[in-house]
Protein backbone atom coordinates (compact mmCIF):
# COMPACT_ATOMS: atom_id res chain seq x y z
CA UNK A 1 0.00 0.00 0.00
CA UNK A 2 1.41 3.21 -0.88
CA UNK A 3 2.25 5.67 1.62
CA UNK A 4 0.19 9.04 2.12
CA UNK A 5 2.15 12.07 1.00
CA UNK A 6 1.73 15.85 0.91
CA UNK A 7 0.79 18.37 -1.89
CA UNK A 8 0.90 22.10 -1.60
CA UNK A 9 -0.03 23.90 -5.22
CA UNK A 10 1.19 27.41 -5.72
CA UNK A 11 1.27 29.94 -8.29
CA UNK A 12 3.87 32.80 -8.33
CA UNK A 13 1.51 36.18 -9.47
CA UNK A 14 4.77 37.93 -11.82
CA UNK A 15 2.21 39.69 -13.98
CA UNK A 16 -1.42 40.05 -14.72
CA UNK A 17 -1.45 41.65 -18.12
CA UNK A 18 1.13 41.18 -21.26
CA UNK A 19 3.13 43.99 -21.96
CA UNK A 20 6.88 44.04 -23.10
CA UNK A 21 6.37 40.14 -23.87
CA UNK A 22 4.44 40.87 -26.93
CA UNK A 23 7.46 42.18 -28.91
CA UNK A 24 9.80 39.23 -28.20
CA UNK A 25 6.58 36.61 -29.09
CA UNK A 26 5.97 38.59 -32.00
CA UNK A 27 9.60 38.26 -33.05
CA UNK A 28 10.03 34.53 -32.42
CA UNK A 29 6.73 33.63 -34.05
CA UNK A 30 7.91 35.76 -37.37
CA UNK A 31 11.74 33.81 -36.94
CA UNK A 32 9.55 30.48 -36.89
CA UNK A 33 7.32 31.51 -39.95
CA UNK A 34 4.10 31.00 -37.61
CA UNK A 35 1.55 33.32 -39.49
CA UNK A 36 -0.97 32.56 -36.63
CA UNK A 37 1.13 32.79 -33.56
CA UNK A 38 2.41 36.04 -35.36
CA UNK A 39 -1.36 37.10 -35.57
CA UNK A 40 -2.32 35.83 -32.10
CA UNK A 41 0.49 38.31 -30.44
CA UNK A 42 -0.87 41.49 -32.16
CA UNK A 43 -4.37 40.59 -30.66
CA UNK A 44 -2.99 39.93 -27.31
CA UNK A 45 -0.99 43.14 -27.62
CA UNK A 46 -4.83 44.92 -27.32
CA UNK A 47 -6.07 42.01 -25.02
CA UNK A 48 -5.44 43.23 -21.52
CA UNK A 49 -6.86 40.06 -20.02
CA UNK A 50 -4.57 38.19 -21.06
CA UNK A 51 -2.84 36.97 -18.06
CA UNK A 52 -5.51 37.66 -16.05
CA UNK A 53 -6.00 33.94 -15.31
CA UNK A 54 -7.22 33.68 -11.84
CA UNK A 55 -11.19 32.67 -12.67
CA UNK A 56 -9.73 29.79 -14.89
CA UNK A 57 -7.12 28.68 -11.79
CA UNK A 58 -10.05 28.74 -9.18
CA UNK A 59 -12.71 27.34 -11.16
CA UNK A 60 -10.07 23.75 -12.30
CA UNK A 61 -9.06 23.50 -8.26
CA UNK A 62 -12.80 23.89 -7.12
CA UNK A 63 -13.77 21.22 -9.66
CA UNK A 64 -10.34 19.50 -8.44
CA UNK A 65 -11.46 20.16 -4.65
CA UNK A 66 -8.04 21.79 -4.04
CA UNK A 67 -6.81 25.13 -2.48
CA UNK A 68 -3.15 26.34 -3.61
CA UNK A 69 -1.53 29.17 -1.99
CA UNK A 70 -1.28 32.67 -4.51
CA UNK A 71 2.43 34.43 -4.19
CA UNK A 72 1.30 38.46 -4.83
CA UNK A 73 4.39 40.50 -5.91
CA UNK A 74 4.85 43.80 -4.98
CA UNK A 75 7.78 45.15 -7.09
CA UNK A 76 9.63 48.43 -6.84
CA UNK A 77 12.90 47.31 -8.83
CA UNK A 78 14.17 50.82 -9.95
CA UNK A 79 13.87 51.21 -13.58
CA UNK A 80 16.91 52.37 -15.46
CA UNK A 81 16.83 52.76 -18.96
CA UNK A 82 20.13 52.41 -19.85
CA UNK A 83 20.42 49.10 -17.86
CA UNK A 84 19.36 46.45 -19.89
CA UNK A 85 18.73 44.05 -16.91
CA UNK A 86 16.19 46.74 -15.49
CA UNK A 87 13.99 46.61 -18.25
CA UNK A 88 13.13 43.16 -17.71
CA UNK A 89 13.48 43.57 -13.69
CA UNK A 90 11.07 46.80 -13.17
CA UNK A 91 8.62 47.15 -16.26
CA UNK A 92 5.72 44.99 -17.00
CA UNK A 93 4.26 44.80 -13.28
CA UNK A 94 1.55 45.43 -11.66
CA UNK A 95 0.13 47.75 -8.85
CA UNK A 96 -0.83 45.68 -5.59
CA UNK A 97 -3.19 48.49 -4.82
CA UNK A 98 -5.32 48.54 -7.69
CA UNK A 99 -8.99 47.82 -7.21
CA UNK A 100 -9.19 45.21 -9.58
CA UNK A 101 -5.67 42.96 -8.09
CA UNK A 102 -7.57 44.12 -4.37
CA UNK A 103 -10.47 42.43 -5.31
CA UNK A 104 -9.16 38.93 -6.83
CA UNK A 105 -6.56 38.41 -3.62
CA UNK A 106 -9.89 39.41 -1.37
CA UNK A 107 -11.99 36.92 -3.18
CA UNK A 108 -9.47 34.38 -3.18
CA UNK A 109 -8.82 34.75 0.31
CA UNK A 110 -12.83 34.88 1.53
CA UNK A 111 -12.96 31.50 -0.59
CA UNK A 112 -10.39 29.39 0.88
CA UNK A 113 -7.19 29.60 -1.43
CA UNK A 114 -4.18 30.92 0.72
CA UNK A 115 -2.10 34.34 0.16
CA UNK A 116 1.25 35.23 0.37
CA UNK A 117 3.80 37.32 -0.67
CA UNK A 118 5.83 37.21 -3.55
CA UNK A 119 8.92 39.00 -2.44
CA UNK A 120 10.36 42.10 -4.73
CA UNK A 121 13.90 41.35 -6.78
CA UNK A 122 15.88 42.69 -4.44
CA UNK A 123 13.60 42.06 -0.84
CA UNK A 124 15.52 39.16 0.25
CA UNK A 125 18.69 40.65 0.84
CA UNK A 126 16.36 43.81 2.85
CA UNK A 127 14.58 42.98 6.12
CA UNK A 128 12.87 46.96 5.41
CA UNK A 129 11.68 45.70 2.14
CA UNK A 130 9.88 42.48 3.26
CA UNK A 131 8.51 44.15 6.42
CA UNK A 132 7.08 46.77 3.89
CA UNK A 133 5.91 44.29 1.26
CA UNK A 134 3.76 42.13 3.95
CA UNK A 135 1.91 45.06 5.96
CA UNK A 136 1.32 46.21 2.86
CA UNK A 137 -0.46 43.17 1.56
CA UNK A 138 -1.91 42.62 5.13
CA UNK A 139 -3.47 45.98 4.45
CA UNK A 140 -5.44 44.23 1.56
CA UNK A 141 -6.47 40.59 3.45
CA UNK A 142 -7.20 41.48 6.66
CA UNK A 143 -5.15 39.64 8.42
CA UNK A 144 -1.41 38.31 8.78
CA UNK A 145 0.17 36.96 5.58
CA UNK A 146 2.57 33.97 6.54
CA UNK A 147 4.43 32.90 3.61
CA UNK A 148 6.87 34.51 1.57
CA UNK A 149 8.33 32.81 -1.94
CA UNK A 150 11.14 35.33 -3.15
CA UNK A 151 11.11 36.66 -6.67
CA UNK A 152 13.47 34.49 -9.15
CA UNK A 153 13.50 32.37 -5.77
CA UNK A 154 16.45 34.89 -4.92
CA UNK A 155 18.40 33.95 -1.31
CA UNK A 156 21.21 34.58 0.20
CA UNK A 157 23.24 33.13 3.87
CA UNK A 158 20.72 35.56 5.47
CA UNK A 159 17.49 35.76 3.90
CA UNK A 160 15.52 33.42 5.81
CA UNK A 161 16.98 35.01 8.92
CA UNK A 162 15.21 38.48 7.56
CA UNK A 163 12.31 36.56 6.76
CA UNK A 164 12.00 35.59 10.32
CA UNK A 165 12.50 38.54 11.56
CA UNK A 166 10.12 40.38 9.17
CA UNK A 167 7.58 38.10 10.89
CA UNK A 168 7.12 35.20 8.14
CA UNK A 169 6.11 31.76 9.47
CA UNK A 170 7.50 29.82 5.98
CA UNK A 171 9.74 30.50 2.67
CA UNK A 172 8.88 28.67 -0.11
CA UNK A 173 12.11 29.61 -2.29
CA UNK A 174 14.32 26.83 -1.70
CA UNK A 175 13.93 25.34 -5.74
CA UNK A 176 15.44 24.94 -8.29
CA UNK A 177 15.50 27.58 -11.08
CA UNK A 178 16.14 25.48 -14.16
CA UNK A 179 15.29 21.63 -13.05
CA UNK A 180 13.24 19.59 -11.09
CA UNK A 181 13.38 17.68 -7.69
CA UNK A 182 14.23 18.13 -4.21
CA UNK A 183 16.96 20.25 -3.65
CA UNK A 184 19.76 18.19 -1.32
CA UNK A 185 17.62 15.69 -1.02
CA UNK A 186 15.40 17.93 1.31
CA UNK A 187 11.76 16.24 0.98
CA UNK A 188 10.44 17.95 3.84
CA UNK A 189 10.20 21.49 5.37
CA UNK A 190 12.68 22.30 7.87
CA UNK A 191 14.19 25.00 10.48
CA UNK A 192 16.81 26.44 9.57
CA UNK A 193 17.41 29.07 12.45
CA UNK A 194 18.25 27.87 15.93
CA UNK A 195 15.75 28.83 18.68
CA UNK A 196 13.03 29.80 16.07
CA UNK A 197 10.05 28.52 14.75
CA UNK A 198 10.22 29.83 10.81
CA UNK A 199 9.75 26.75 8.34
CA UNK A 200 11.28 26.31 4.73
CA UNK A 201 9.13 24.34 2.54
CA UNK A 202 11.31 22.96 -0.43
CA UNK A 203 10.18 23.75 -3.89
CA UNK A 204 9.87 20.30 -6.52
CA UNK A 205 8.30 20.95 -9.93
CA UNK A 206 7.84 24.41 -11.31
CA UNK A 207 6.04 25.00 -14.42
CA UNK A 208 8.66 26.13 -16.76
CA UNK A 209 11.40 23.55 -15.51
CA UNK A 210 9.45 20.79 -16.54
CA UNK A 211 8.07 22.11 -19.73
CA UNK A 212 11.56 22.26 -21.04
CA UNK A 213 11.91 18.51 -20.45
CA UNK A 214 11.89 16.00 -23.48
CA UNK A 215 8.95 14.28 -21.88
CA UNK A 216 7.79 16.67 -19.21
CA UNK A 217 4.64 14.18 -17.47
CA UNK A 218 7.17 11.51 -17.42
CA UNK A 219 9.90 13.97 -15.84
CA UNK A 220 7.32 14.90 -13.15
CA UNK A 221 6.14 11.66 -12.47
CA UNK A 222 9.10 10.74 -11.64
CA UNK A 223 9.57 13.48 -9.18
CA UNK A 224 5.80 12.31 -7.69
CA UNK A 225 6.83 8.56 -7.13
CA UNK A 226 10.08 9.92 -5.43
CA UNK A 227 7.68 12.13 -3.06
CA UNK A 228 5.10 8.64 -2.50
CA UNK A 229 7.53 6.81 -1.34
CA UNK A 230 9.72 9.34 0.69
CA UNK A 231 6.06 10.36 2.53
CA UNK A 232 7.69 13.77 1.32
CA UNK A 233 5.66 16.89 0.85
CA UNK A 234 5.63 17.90 -2.87
CA UNK A 235 5.55 21.87 -3.95
CA UNK A 236 3.84 22.84 -7.21
CA UNK A 237 4.33 26.01 -8.41
CA UNK A 238 2.11 27.05 -11.58
CA UNK A 239 1.75 30.59 -12.64
CA UNK A 240 -1.37 31.97 -13.07
CA UNK A 241 -0.98 33.08 -16.93
CA UNK A 242 0.12 29.89 -17.99
CA UNK A 243 -3.34 28.65 -17.90
CA UNK A 244 -3.47 30.50 -20.76
CA UNK A 245 -3.90 28.13 -23.31
CA UNK A 246 -3.89 30.33 -26.66
CA UNK A 247 -0.17 31.31 -25.22
CA UNK A 248 0.83 28.02 -23.18
CA UNK A 249 -0.69 25.24 -25.07
CA UNK A 250 -0.23 21.98 -22.89
CA UNK A 251 -0.10 23.47 -19.75
CA UNK A 252 -2.95 23.38 -17.96
CA UNK A 253 -3.53 20.29 -18.98
CA UNK A 254 -0.12 19.24 -17.87
CA UNK A 255 -1.25 20.99 -14.16
CA UNK A 256 -4.43 18.74 -14.46
CA UNK A 257 -2.64 15.78 -14.94
CA UNK A 258 -0.33 15.91 -12.49
CA UNK A 259 -3.09 16.85 -9.53
CA UNK A 260 -4.68 13.48 -10.65
CA UNK A 261 -1.45 11.76 -10.94
CA UNK A 262 -0.99 12.33 -7.41
CA UNK A 263 -4.48 12.13 -6.08
CA UNK A 264 -4.08 8.12 -7.67
CA UNK A 265 -1.06 7.62 -5.30
CA UNK A 266 -3.18 8.95 -2.32
CA UNK A 267 -1.95 12.25 -2.04
CA UNK A 268 -3.44 14.51 0.51
CA UNK A 269 -3.64 18.12 -0.93
CA UNK A 270 -3.41 21.11 1.76
CA UNK A 271 -2.45 24.85 1.35
CA UNK A 272 1.29 25.30 2.27
CA UNK A 273 0.48 27.62 5.16
CA UNK A 274 -2.09 24.64 7.23
CA UNK A 275 0.63 22.12 6.29
CA UNK A 276 3.25 24.05 7.85
CA UNK A 277 0.61 24.86 11.29
CA UNK A 278 0.02 21.10 11.12
CA UNK A 279 4.03 20.63 11.53
CA UNK A 280 4.38 23.24 14.34
CA UNK A 281 1.89 21.89 16.24
CA UNK A 282 3.06 18.27 16.11
CA UNK A 283 6.25 19.71 17.05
Amino acid sequence: MSKQFAVCLSHDVDRVTKTFQFLTHFLRSLKNRRLKSAIYQVRSLIEKDHYWMFENVMEIEEKLGVRSTFFFLNESYPFRPWQLSSWRLALGYYDLFNPRVQMVIKDLDRQGWEIGLHGSYLSFQDVNLLKKEKTELESIVGHPVEGVRQHYLNLDQGSWARQAEAGFLYDASFGFTDEIGFKEERYHPFMPLANQRFHVIPLAIMDGCVIRKQNPLADALRVIDLARDKGACLVLNWHQERFNEKEFPGWKDLYVRLIEECRTRNAKFTTIGNYIRLMSERR
